[in-house]
């Protein structure tokens, strides 16, 4: 009599098909993994070169001003062509991830970057400058809203809103700390070693560029998101990326094994036209309104105080050193605002948290503009009204890619981020004015008025909080159909 073949002796067996249960209940499933974390950190380190170049500007300005002969309204404009860049490239970048690929989009916008840099660095002119800092813009224009495009297509909802987050952690919590640091430590004891004041801003913008390299060379296993192939038809595809997501290995982003059935033809989602038209249309129309708005008050401050605070500092009489070392201190508040919002993210309403952290900033920005006489106040004050603002603009940002359906999410968070690009092009010479007006004091007094709108315009965004991108997208596509 025969028996059967032991366990040991029997061949591999292709891991079962999981029960085809639509794209957000597989996602559910799956849950968190390290192939998910490796996302999130390749995003990250995208994100963290994405901020040191924010707060350049505003950190080298006294030394780009003496270097090439010009004065705030000229370093301003420096400010507002890499303003104006992004949101050039939000709108390239946005178009592109929607119609071939979130990967192709992020992996673009850091080589766009790295080229702008090097020629900042070279530039032997105002206007080379200027022109170069509108290649960066473009360059990192996309980075942030097609990462929260990708990262929120990528995860569980359960855990979408504190992932989303995260991603501000990097840029907006620990790259605005550890810019102020490095760009005091390049600029202070470094400079004489990259050539004194005339070259050691160039340098800067070097040791800025070259990096990023290394984040594009990684960036070639991210897994492309299975929405976005939903919604352009390619189940099988889509299932293989699912297969790398629930793999549960940094390995498994090259080599996942066999494909799994994950989806069928029946959760190919339904899709509008790739255009940024249908952002303007119906219930999106409302949605881009509302929460473009926010973005407006929202980033236009963060921008702002970014570029200002060295400026309006050292015109208090603090050297630029001090100025720097301050502003350094003041963003520990952003880091705190970051992981404040990453939390509740998770556990809060969106409209509800948004609308009490402008209020609260909104009083902040009073305090500061009233009390910050002593260098104490400065930086207690000044950190706590970067808490707020940097918890404000995560929680937008956490909101923005959760309301438009997939086949135009990149274009809509990139038009809603982008009224805020614009904003930080234009609220720097509302605030010059205020300046000369009534001094610091005119300009937090400008940004508090900025939040009291903020709260109003929030207050007519729909609610996202713990549902499916799916429940919260299809009805906006019914809508305008």
């Amino acid at each position: 009599m025969s028996t059967p073949p032991s366990k040991s002796s029997s061949p591999t067996l292709i891991p079962p098909p999981v029960p085809a249960s639509g794209l957000s209940t597989a996602l559910d499933r799956i849950g968190f993994t390290r192939v998910q974390a490796a996302v999130v950190l390749l995003l990250m380190a995208g994100l963290f070169f994405d901020s040191l170049e924010q707060n350049s500007t505003g950190a080298m300005g006294p030394l780009i001003k003496e270097s090439l002969g010009i004065g705030n309204a000229q370093l301003t404009l420096i400010n507002t062509v890499t303003v104006v860049g992004g949101l050039v490239g939000r709108l390239i970048g946005g178009y592109i991830a929607d119609r071939w690929g979130r990967r192709t989009a992020l992996s673009l916008n850091l080589l766009v970057y790295t080229l702008g840099g090097l020629i900042s660095a070279a530039a032997l002119s105002y206007e080379m400058l200027l022109a170069s800092r509108f290649i960066v813009g473009i360059g990192l224009g996309g980075e942030f809203t097609v990462g929260l495009a990708i990262l929120a297509e990528l995860v569980a909802t359960r855990h979408r809103g504190s992932l989303l987050a995260t991603l501000n952690i990097s840029s907006g919590g620990i790259g605005n700390i550890a810019s102020f640091g490095f760009f005091l430590l390049v600029l202070g004891p470094m400079g004489s070693a990259l050539g004194g004041d005339d070259s050691s801003w160039r340098w800067t913008y070097v040791i800025l560029a070259v990096p990023a390299v290394l984040v594009v060379f990684f960036r070639r296993y991210l897994p492309e998101s299975p929405r976005f192939l939903l919604s352009k038809g390619r189940v099988e595809e889509a299932n293989r990326s699912l297969t790398r997501l629930a793999s549960g290995s940094i390995s498994g982003l090259r080599d996942p094994g066999p494909t799994r059935q994950f989806v069928t033809e029946r959760d190919v989602l339904p899709t509008t036209k790739t255009s940024y038209l249908e952002v303007f249309k119906g219930q999106n129309l409302r949605r881009t309104t509302a929460i473009g708005a926010a973005s407006w008050m929202s980033f236009g401050a963060q921008v702002t105080l970014l570029l200002l605070m060295p400026i309006l500092l050292v015109s208090r009489g603090y050297s630029l050193t001090d100025s720097l070392l301050f502003t350094m201190i003041m963003n520990i508040g952003s880091l705190f605002g970051a992981c404040a919002a990453c939390y509740l993210a998770g556990r809060a309403p969106r409209r509800k948290t948004v609308m009490i952290a402008a209020v609260l900033g909104c009083v902040s920005a009073i305090a500061f503009a009233t009390l910050a006489q002593t260098v104490v106040l400065i930086l207690v004050l000044g950190a706590i009204f970067q808490f707020f603002t940097m918890m404000l603009n995560t929680m937008l940002s956490v909101w923005s890619p959760e309301l438009f359906p997939t086949s135009i999410r990149a274009m809509g968070a990139s038009v809603v981020n982008g009224i805020g690009n614009v904003a930080g092009a234009v609220m720097p010479f509302a605030a010059l004015f205020f300046f000369d007006l009534a001094g610091v004091a005119g300009v937090f007094l400008m940004i508090a008025g900025m939040y009291a709108l903020l709260v109003i315009a929030a207050r007519f965004g729909p609610e996202t909080f713990d549902q499916s991108l799916e429940a919260v997208t299809e009805t906006a596509i019914t809508a305008n159909q």
